[in-house]
């Protein structure tokens, strides 16, 4: 199994940082030909109909990934969860609708133009349908195919991007038209590979797959979540609104691009979590808690580190990063971008931590851990962006605050359950961001040029030297050892020989 996960892992992780390049590109080239009143509100639309479908997810793909990984001959799963997919797209249209004759969708979608907001639900369907077919494949282990699928797609997509901003009046609404071919194009090759692959057949039509039933199982495990989605939805919604309502959407805007480059970092550790969960989900259901903790132990402080090692150092480089990426009318964002940069630290511990809940069905429990964060998250929006005023600023000083302290409450739990002791993991997750803090500090200033972009490669250059030499010395910071390091490096000399 082990030597499944690495290829599987590694898979991904290339695939990921492919799309790291690509959605760089995208950086380089959507926020500036759209500006920031524009960008701010694509962004805008896209959290609000993220948190609106989320909120109707209730945890559902969770439980349904879950539940496919564990046994994969269950099909009806799968014809269960595209009833309630479409359900969900209803419910979506049938608010939207109702809000806009009671005439409330100025109220809800400020500064938003009425003709952007259904562009704005099919965009958000869409991206959600896609994360629920990449939920499929991984729960298969379709991993290999699927993501070199993602990737020659994501290089079309390039291309057919670039068509719309030089050859067509490129504006938001063509922003969203690029995105419906995009991903509607994805979701058709997917569902051709699972028909090829026996996944996709005739029976997903037959409903006679006892569908009161499978509600009821689903429901068993996602009723803890009903409270914990509902004030997710609140709370989330919220934290947008507070900003696009009292900041506007050129703060919105910084906020949404600062978003999407600490994004770019979580693409490099966010590869493991689909696999780790479907892991300790079958870990769980063979009751293989020493394999389970192996896991824990070994991936956690290790892909914490990985994201520590990309995110502060685009943090020291924030202003270069704008430079490079933008124009002037989003150097503004620089301070946004400096704090944003750290998310992917805490957000990777989250996600990889927070899986343990999902695959052994503790939803009750991540409801109440979940709870606790959103409260002092609501504390934390209000000061920050309406009282003190710190717009974009403030909001990415709420996800970095609410996130560290809902990532350790969840440690606790987990050191709880898997039978080992939490104080090495915290003082991990200090002394990790030290090292990596004085390392992109020394390699950011040792050398300076005119040249934004020589400063930025030079440093990266730099900065990567220095993190290896004294990841040798200190080897615990990526959960490692020497002697694996040592082992690691003959296997490369030997491949490079070959």
């Amino acid at each position: 199994m082990e030597d499944s996960l690495k290829k599987r892992y590694s898979i991904k992780l290339f695939a990921n940082i492919i799309s790291a390049l690509i959605n760089a590109i995208l950086i380089a080239i959507v926020p500036k030909e759209l500006g920031p009143l524009a960008y701010g509100r694509f962004t805008y639309l896209q959290s609000f109909f993220m948190k609106i479908i989320g909120f109707l997810d209730m945890g559902s793909s969770i439980a349904f990934f879950t539940k496919l990984s564990a046994k994969n001959t269950r099909k009806e799963l799968i014809s269960f969860y595209f009833i309630y997919s479409l359900s969900i797209l209803f419910l979506v249209f049938f608010f939207l609708y109702l809000i806009d004759i009671l005439d409330y969708i100025k109220i809800i979608l400020p500064d938003i133009p009425s003709r952007y907001v259904y562009f704005g639900l099919l965009f958000g369907f869409f991206t959600w349908l896609t994360q629920v077919f990449i939920k499929i494949s991984d729960a298969y282990a379709l991993t290999v195919s699927v993501e070199l699928i993602k990737v020659g797609h994501k290089a079309i997509s390039v291309l057919l991007l670039l068509y719309f901003v030089y050859f067509t009046s490129f504006d938001l609404k063509s922003y969203f038209y690029f995105n419906y071919i995009a991903l509607s194009s994805f979701l058709l090759i997917l569902s051709w590979l699972f028909i090829k692959k026996s996944i996709f057949d005739i029976n997903l039509f037959d409903l006679s797959f006892g569908f009161k039933k499978i509600s009821k199982e689903f429901i068993s495990y996602c009723s803890p979540l009903v409270v914990y989605s509902i004030i997710g939805l609140v709370v989330g919604f919220f934290d947008i609104w507070l900003l696009q309502k009292f900041s506007g959407s050129i703060e919105t805007g910084y906020y949404g691009l600062a978003y999407s480059f600490a994004a770019m970092c979580f693409l490099f550790t966010s590869a493991m979590t689909p696999i780790i969960t479907r892991e300790f989900a079958r870990s769980y259901e063979q009751k293989d808690m020493a394999q389970m903790r192996s896991l824990f132990f070994r991936y956690i402080p290790m892909l914490y580190a990985l994201a520590a090692y990309f995110g502060i150092f685009i943090s020291m480089q924030s202003e270069n990063v704008l430079i490079i990426f933008t124009d002037e009318k989003f150097q503004n964002a620089y301070l946004v971008l400096v704090i944003m940069a750290f998310y992917p630290l805490h957000q990777t511990y989250g996600q990889l931590s927070g899986s343990i809940f999902y695959a052994t069905g503790q939803t009750k429990l991540m409801k109440n851990i979940g709870l606790i964060s959103m409260g002092v998250g609501l504390v934390l929006s209000f000061t920050l962006i309406y009282i003190l005023n710190l717009g974009a600023v403030g909001l990415a000083w709420k996800m970095i605050i609410g996130q560290f302290i809902g990532v350790n409450i969840q440690l606790y739990y987990n050191a709880k359950f898997l039978d080992f002791k939490i104080k090495s993991f915290v003082w991990h997750q200090i002394y990790t961001v030290v090292f990596f803090v004085i390392l992109a500090y020394i390699s950011s200033n040792i050398i300076i040029f005119n040249s934004p972009l020589v400063d930025f490669l030079l440093s990266g250059f730099i900065y990567t030297i220095l993190v290896t030499i004294f990841t040798y010395i200190f080897p615990q910071i990526f959960a490692t050892t020497r002697d694996e390091i040592k082992y690691n490096l003959l296997r490369l000399k030997n491949v490079i020989k070959k």
